[in-house]
Formats: structure tokens, sequence, C-alpha cells
């Protein structure tokens, strides 16, 4: 295991706009050209924001997501690493952006749909009681004052997680981590424009009755309905988003 020389990396200074995606794309395309191997031990949050003239925070929110989707590994104590186990073919594809193309939200409610409404439907039939606890963990959104969009996700998150969990398909589930990055960014910019947080909790309600009923059909048709919500406010985001940047 090696320490990488945070000189050789040369990460040059970047822009503040889009800050997140760039610094993000960065780390990735030291993964994808080799400079960054399985193993490697990144340097300190402080000389990573040093060298990219960015703020820690920032630094410390990319290695968050990256770590999410399974690339990095935080050791406690000691630092991040690459994970050795990530996948090559994901680290060459993954970008991590601010705001979604329609093509890019479009790619990515397609794959949660894939994997999401079946593993609701799985969940329904095979979900543990403990399981159904673990699910019920987005009635916390009903106690949060007010709008906190970091804790509305990570909830968000944990119950789309459980879900994953409770389907009983290893490979199911692998597959949801190693795309949480996209997940998390995209279940952020959908709760920004989502309204009424009391609509996501309806939402959620639905999921977990017809898991809790074991009815593996309602439960399919409340996921479906789920995401095609979450997809109509990013698409909707991103449309205010491009007349907003359109007018001075």
């Amino acid at each position: 295991m090696k320490n990488v020389d945070r000189d050789v990396m040369e990460l040059e200074p970047i822009k503040q706009n889009t800050v997140t995606e760039i610094v993000a794309q960065r780390l990735m395309n030291l993964l994808s050209e080799g400079i960054l191997r399985p193993g490697d031990k990144l340097p300190p949050e402080r000389d990573l924001a040093r060298q990219l003239r960015v703020g820690r925070t920032t630094v410390r929110e990319v290695l968050k997501m990256l770590t999410m989707s399974g690339i990095l590994e935080a050791k406690r104590g000691d630092g991040t690493y690459v994970r050795r186990d990530f996948r090559d073919f994901l680290t060459r594809q993954l970008h991590w952006p601010i705001l979604l193309s329609h093509h890019e939200v479009n790619m990515i409610a397609e794959v949660r749909e894939g994997l999401e409404v079946k593993a609701a439907r799985l969940a329904a039939l095979r979900a543990t009681p403990e399981e159904l606890e673990d699910i019920a963990v987005f009635r916390k959104m009903a106690q949060i004052e007010g709008r906190d969009i970091d804790l509305e996700t990570d909830l968000d998150m944990q119950f789309h997680n459980a879900i994953a969990k409770a389907a009983h398909n290893e490979l199911l589930s692998q597959l949801m981590l190693s795309l949480q990055g996209f997940f998390h960014q995209y279940i952020t910019i959908a709760s920004e424009f989502t309204d009424r947080l009391e609509t996501t909790i309806s939402e959620h309600q639905a999921i977990y009755q017809a898991i809790v009923s074991r009815d593996s059909d309602a439960a399919e048709r409340a996921m479906i309905s789920h995401l095609l919500s979450s997809k109509e406010w990013m698409l909707h985001a991103n449309f205010d988003d491009q007349n907003n940047s359109s007018n001075p």
C-alpha cells in the first residue's frame, strides 16, 4: 500500500462555478488514468483543498460522495483510500453534475426504475420484521422542522437502501451501492425543488404500506409513482435553471 506523492498528482486550481462537479471529475480522472490505483491513500483534505484552491468543505463533500459510491474508503484515524474492489468501468463513466441535463435525468430515472421497482417488489415478498422497521426510517422526515435538505436526502437514501437490502438479492444491493453517488445527487436536487416534504412522506408511506402488506403488485406501483414524481421534479428543476440562466 503506497501513499500518492501529492506533487505528482499535479492538481490544477479550478474555477468556483460547479466546483463540486469539477473536483469530483478531477479525482475520477486520476483513477481512470491510473495515477490513483486501488489501495492508494489520498492526500489529506487540507492538501487537496490547497492544491485545488477550494474549501475543505467542498473536498469533504466530494470524498463523501465518492465513498458512498463505493469508490473510496474512509478509515477512521488513518485517511481515505481507493477501494481495492471498485468497479473500473464505473469509474470511467460516472459524472457528478450539480444540475443534470434532461438526457441524464432520463438515464438515471430509467436505472432507478429498473433497480428500485424490482427491489420494492422483492421486499414485499422477502422483508423480515427487522427490515420492515429499517424501511420505516422515512417517518423521521415528519420530525424535521422546516426544510433540511441534507437530512431529508440522508433519510431518503436510508429508505431506499433499506428496501434494496430487504429484497435479499446481493447483486441488486451491490448495484445500488455502486451508484450511491449518482442517486444521492439526484435525490438532493429533487428534494430541493419538491414543494412539500409531506408529498415525499406520503409517497414513501404508500411504498412502505404495500411492502408491509406483502402486496408486491402494490409495492411496484407505489415505487413507480414515487420515482415518476421525483423525475418530474428533476425535470422541473432543470427547466427552471435553464430559464434563469438565459435571463439577464
